[in-house]
């Protein structure tokens, strides 16, 4: 596969622009990174030539970043903590209940997607609800609490928090495609016996809606590194659309076209999931690829994911700063990196996408797995075989229900085994590290960055960035050494 990327200097030079917009980075911050960026493009060449025309073109690129972000904050409130009427059109997931409220999230037509502390003594709405309320900005955690609402909801992209004061009115249904998915693959899940927390388990896999899960089985999923398989992303979609867009590979252009039903069923996955960024940018992709086939010209895997980065930006200028788009192409970014070569993918993968990810892990997270690798290779293997039995299980619920029952069951079955076994792992040996010093951790993101990117950003640069980062982390110790022998 070829790493050609002329898109990517221009899509970070968007990305910087929405971000520097919405004052997620400071002024000396946004000129220092594009200044950084234009130096390495000019002084290494990256790709092909900078010209005038090209230089311009990037300029313009952070300008209509501004631009996007100033229109976006003119023409969508902010938390002020003061009363507001929104009309909430959609409610996702199922809501949690904690303590004497009751918290979810969903979309207004005023604000877009916010956070939701419903009462108790309200019902949680069914329908589409016009409601006065008070917004907020995302509470930080309370010392003693549990349960880091600002954490949850700034993962979910929530700009805020809303508490519903007074009930308008009611006009229409609230249950809109992806609330229908949930319940169908709740009802199958249920009427085949299967039990918590495999259950919990089977729904995160399908539907992307992680609130059937208890804490504990969270937390066990990330100490071991395989977390992302409970969010909706590029490899769910792959399994749906994998059959389908096999016709994409025959020559004659009339059954190419059939490859259009795998590509309708990845969107209306995609859509009975809630559209998440992950995914859509997975689809985006997959779309970009399909239309290189249709009109016989390839489109490389860098080019769709700079163009879906473009898409997603433009939709949501404020995905950037959600940690669950940062995450997701991040760690596609490292895939496209390393499958240049084919051989050991099923173990480069996994290490590449850890080691990109890995500054997050270090500076939010603040624990890295140490049995990533081997977990997601044998997960890779066992989430294809269930998430190819739970599919089929769900299809042929309608001609045959004791077969799906068997298949869904099957599933349910193999979940449990495997969190048996987690478990019992778990009890033996820490399953991740906690990091103290999470510096060292991102400069080490930063040297694998370095070579994972050797074949797309000039060679000079990258051996220029891993060996910085080495010689930092080489002359921290060497001080940690000296100030213990000297203590």
């Amino acid at each position: 596969m070829r790493l050609h990327a002329p898109l990517l200097p221009y899509t970070i030079s968007l990305w910087l622009g929405c971000t520097y917009g919405l004052d997620g980075i400071g002024t000396l911050t946004f000129i220092f990174l594009t200044w950084l960026l234009l130096g390495c493009w000019i002084g290494f060449n990256w790709g092909y030539c900078i010209t005038v025309s090209r230089l311009i073109l990037f300029v313009c690129c952070s300008v209509i970043g501004i631009f996007r972000s100033y229109y976006e904050i003119n023409n969508r409130p902010f938390p002020d903590g003061e009363l507001h009427k929104f009309t909430i059109t959609s409610c996702r997931p199922m809501p949690i209940s904690h303590s004497r409220n009751i918290y979810g999230y969903g979309s207004t037509k005023e604000i877009g997607k916010t956070a939701f502390i419903w009462p108790e003594e309200f019902d949680f709405p069914s329908k589409e609800l016009v409601v006065w309320g008070i917004w907020n900005d995302l509470p930080e955690v309370k010392p003693n609490s549990t349960f880091n609402l600002k954490k949850y909801y700034s993962s979910l992209g929530c700009r805020g928090v809303f508490k519903p004061l007074i009930q308008v009115g009611e006009t229409k249904s609230l249950i809109t495609l992806p609330d229908k998915y949930r319940i169908r693959m709740k009802m199958l899940i249920d009427s085949s016996g299967v039990k918590q927390p495999a259950a919990g388990l089977l729904m995160g896999l399908s539907t992307g809606d992680k609130s059937w899960i208890n804490k504990s089985t969270k937390s066990l999923f990330a100490r071991s590194g395989i977390a992302h398989l409970l969010a909706v992303s590029g490899y769910h979609v792959g399994i749906v659309g994998s059959l389908p867009l096999l016709l994409f590979r025959s020559r004659r252009r009339e059954i190419r076209w059939f490859g259009a039903l795998g590509l309708a069923a990845i969107w209306a996955f995609i859509t009975a999931c809630g559209s998440p960024w992950s995914a859509v940018r997975a689809g985006l992709m997959v779309t970009a690829g399909c239309i290189g086939k249709w009109s016989g010209r390839a489109i490389l895997p860098w080019q769709g994911l700079a163009v879906a980065a473009w898409i997603v930006v433009w939709i949501d200028p404020w995905a950037p700063q959600q940690l669950g788009t940062q995450l997701s192409f991040a760690a596609t970014s490292a895939i496209l990196a390393t499958v240049s070569s084919p051989k050991f993918l099923l173990f480069r993968i996994p290490i590449a996408a850890q080691a990109a990810t890995m500054s997050w892990a270090a500076s939010i997270f603040k624990q890295l797995p140490i049995f990533f690798l081997p977990l997601n290779i044998i997960a890779s293997v066992i989430v294809t075989l269930i998430g190819i039995s739970l599919g089929i299980g769900s299809v042929i619920n309608e001609v045959a229900p004791s077969l799906s029952k068997v298949l869904i069951k099957f599933s349910g079955y193999v979940v449990n085994i495997c969190l048996e076994y987690l478990l019992k792992l778990d009890f033996i040996t820490p399953l991740a590290v906690e990091i103290k010093y999470d510096k060292y951790f991102i400069v080490i993101s930063l040297a694998v960055w370095g070579w994972l990117l050797q074949s797309t950003i000039p060679k000079t640069l990258s051996r220029l960035l891993s060996a910085t980062s080495l010689l930092f982390i080489l002359g921290s110790l060497l001080m940690i050494l000296f100030d213990i022998k000297f203590s």
